[in-house]
C-alpha cells in the first residue's frame, strides 16, 4: 500500500506544471485587417471576417494567412510556459526527468499565447 501511494505521489508532483500551471485556453484571433483572414491550427481551419475575432483552441503553432496576397501571412507562435519550467526545476529537481517528461507528455511546456491581432492596411 506504501509503494502504491508513493507511486502516486511522485506522479502527482511531478506534473505539478500540467496540474498547476498548465494553461491550454483558447486563442482570441482579433482581425484588424480590412480582409478575411483564413487561421489554420491542429483543430482545423477557420475564416475571420474582417473586424472581427474568434476563440480558437490549438496546442501547436497556428498560421494566419490573409485573402489580400499583398498581406503577409503570419504564424502565431507558443511560448514556453515559465511557470511550468520552474516548478519543473524546484521542487522537480529532487524527482530527476519525471516532472519534465509528464509536462513534455502533456504538452504543458509551451503555451498558446491569450490573444493575437491580425492587421494588415494594404
Amino acid at each position: 500500500m506504501n509503494k502504491i501511494l508513493s507511486l502516486v505521489l511522485i506522479i502527482g508532483l511531478a506534473g505539478c506544471g500540467t496540474m498547476g500551471v498548465g494553461r491550454h485556453g483558447p486563442t482570441n484571433v482579433n482581425n484588424n485587417s480590412k480582409n478575411t483572414i483564413t487561421v489554420s491550427g491542429n483543430t482545423g481551419t477557420y475564416k475571420i471576417k474582417p473586424m472581427e475575432n474568434m476563440q480558437i483552441a490549438s496546442t501547436t503553432d497556428m498560421t494566419v494567412v490573409s485573402a489580400n496576397p499583398k498581406c503577409h501571412t503570419v504564424n502565431i507562435v507558443r511560448e514556453p510556459n515559465t511557470s511550468a519550467l520552474l516548478l519543473d526545476i524546484f521542487p522537480g529537481l529532487f524527482l530527476g526527468i519525471v516532472p519534465i517528461l509528464v509536462d513534455a507528455i502533456s504538452n504543458s511546456l509551451y503555451q498558446m499565447p491569450e490573444t493575437f491581432s491580425y492587421s494588415c492596411t494594404e
